[in-house]
């Protein structure tokens, strides 16, 4: 306790000299944060206006805070670096260049051609293309309805979302391409099939988006969503687990909103939303989902004839090859068929299902062929 005036007197110059400091380092932090928050807002608004000194296709790293630089390639990029597109030739380069882990993002407008791409994705690093404001999506056109499409994809693991695609023979294709995505898309006035899972395409699915007005060249091929391919055909027919759901399919869908082809196992469909009108009866064209493969799951779907006597029945099954178009299940699925003589379920042939609490209002056929209803 001795010398206790003495220690309060240096104490207080003490303290003001620490608290000059902190203020100083303070002010400095202040600054610095001020600075790198103005360089970040400022890098976003360049991406949100066209026709700024921004590039028309420019890597630009996405958290890379006060090292961001216009038009610069930063070193040492982080993964989730994008390229950002305002020009139908920069997307077209960026689809052929891209590496892993990038993200190509479209400024509003419209981006017209039959764009495809062979470059994979990973895992860890899957290649993402986008809108840069989903409030906008971006447009991807063909060049008509009667031929191209409007992208194709041969590799695995993309990212496809928030965009729109349309005018072209077919909307999106995926080619061999496993553990694709697509999310939040609208596709709409084709040709023909809107989305194709094609030549051995397994693991990849669309969810969250919306598919409407095809067939418009040809009504008996403008299925909604379209797995697999017809036997005969020159792609690999084994496209597998494939997942279709909390899609809202029509008006105006010409053919079948989906069609699993024979050779095709697991597909998921479940969520969905299907209105009828515009289903045309052409090419066989008379249910909502026609099941030529194995063990497809088809569940917790609604669906409205509205009036459209075209519809024979909500789901069919095929055997097109012997040995395919069996043990698929139907549960949970609500069907508002406003004719009576159409039926909820039609298995063909030696095709076979179970059913279990599936409804349809008002009272009508139920199910008709070699289903296994179960409770």
């Amino acid at each position: 306790m001795r010398n206790t005036g003495t220690n309060r007197g240096l104490i207080k110059p003490i303290l003001v000299i620490l608290t000059l400091l902190l203020l100083t380092s303070t002010w400095v932090r202040s600054d610095y944060a001020n600075a790198e928050s103005s360089v970040v807002s400022g890098g976003k608004d360049t991406l949100s206006r066209k026709g700024t000194a921004l590039a028309e296709c420019t890597t630009i790293p996405w958290n890379v805070g006060s090292a961001y630089k216009s038009g610069a390639e930063v070193s040492n990029p982080d993964p989730s670096d994008l390229i950002a597109c305002s020009t139908t030739s920069c997307l077209q380069s960026a689809l052929k260049n891209v590496v892993p882990g990038k993200r190509i993002v479209l400024a509003p407008g419209t981006y017209t051609g039959s764009f495809s791409t062979d470059v994979e994705g990973t895992a860890l690093k899957p290649i993402v293309i986008e809108s840069q404001n989903p409030a906008e999506p971006a447009i991807i056109s063909g060049y008509s309805a009667g031929s191209g499409y409007s992208l194709r994809v041969r590799g695995d693991y993309w990212i496809i979302r928030n965009l729109k695609f349309t005018n072209a023979q077919k909307g999106i294709i995926l080619d061999n391409s496993n553990f694709t995505r697509i999310t939040d898309v609208e596709v709409y006035h084709i040709g023909y099939e809107a989305v194709h899972f094609r030549d051995g395409t397994s693991y990849s699915s669309i969810e969250n988006s919306r598919i409407h007005n095809t067939g418009k060249t040809g009504a008996g091929f403008g299925e909604g969503v379209y797995v697999g391919s017809a036997e005969g055909a020159s792609y690999n027919q084994n496209t597998h687990y494939n997942t279709i759901r909390n899609v809202i399919f029509g008006p105006n869908i010409t053919a079948e909103h989906i069609d699993i082809k024979e050779r095709s196992m697991g597909t998921l469909v479940e969520n969905c939303i299907f209105y009828g009108e515009g289903i045309s009866g052409a090419n066989y064209a008379d249910s909502f989902i026609d099941v030529k493969g194995n063990g497809a799951i088809i569940r917790n779907n609604t669906a409205y004839q509205n009036g459209n006597s075209t519809i024979v029945d909500a789901f069919q099954l095929h055997e097109i090859v012997p040995g395919w178009g069996i043990d698929n299940g139907f549960s949970n699925n609500t069907l508002y068929l406003t004719d009576p003589s159409a039926y909820v379920i039609g298995a063909y042939n030696n095709a076979s299902a179970t059913a279990y609490q599936n409804t349809r209002s008002p009272a009508g056929n139920m199910y008709r062929g070699n289903v296994t209803v179960t409770y």
